[in-house]
């Protein structure tokens, strides 16, 4: 008799911690790209290679509970219009050549998640990792649910000094980008 309560107590715990526990989210699809100006122009340089996860709680289309949230772009995937040349300058300035090949986001812990409508405005404090720097951030970003879908949008305005990186520069110098850029993305997770 005893045997048969402890199993059902141990049952039921189990049941309820898994009722909390977040369901692993992988990348299905994404977009992700960095916006700057220089003396000439503007310019954006769209990055082709993104990962992302997250530790999600989804009930039908509601976000309940963000666990984690990773993303990361590959900086030797970003491509230009402005030609090859830009691209080695950008990934001169990320310091690629000395192995820091990637800008990662990594959450530490949830600040907000608030529904709006059909959509989800979660903040989150975080890690944002580039050019061999890492210094905490807070990002904030727009969740939805479709379809067993979780898209996550969002956008970081940063200065690359900050980050200990050099702007790049052409002509000599006397063509040179703002200190100012905006990263931005969009990614589509599925359950794991």
């Amino acid at each position: 008799m005893k045997t048969r309560i402890w199993s059902a107590l141990l049952a039921l715990a189990m049941m309820s911690m898994a009722a909390f526990a977040g369901d692993s989210y992988v990348l299905k699809s994404h977009s992700m790209k960095i916006d700057g100006t220089s003396t000439f122009h503007d310019w954006m340089t769209p990055v082709g290679t993104v990962k992302a996860k997250a530790d999600l709680t989804v009930s039908g289309s509601d976000i309940t509970e963000v666990k984690a949230m990773w993303v990361q772009g590959d900086v030797k995937s970003i491509t230009s219009d402005k030609g090859e040349t830009m691209v080695e300058k950008i990934q001169e300035a990320f310091k690629v050549e000395e192995g820091h090949k990637t800008i990662t986001f990594n959450m530490t812990s949830l600040k907000e998640l608030k529904k709006t409508g059909n959509s989800y405005t979660i903040v989150a404090d975080g890690n944002l990792a580039m050019a061999g720097s890492k210094k905490p951030i807070t990002l904030t970003v727009t969740g939805t649910v479709k379809d067993n879908e979780v898209t996550l949008t969002g956008e970081y305005k940063l200065k690359m000094t900050n980050w200990g990186m050099e702007r790049p520069t052409a002509m000599l110098g006397t063509i040179k980008c703002a200190d100012d850029v905006k990263i931005t993305f969009s990614i589509t997770l599925v359950k794991k």
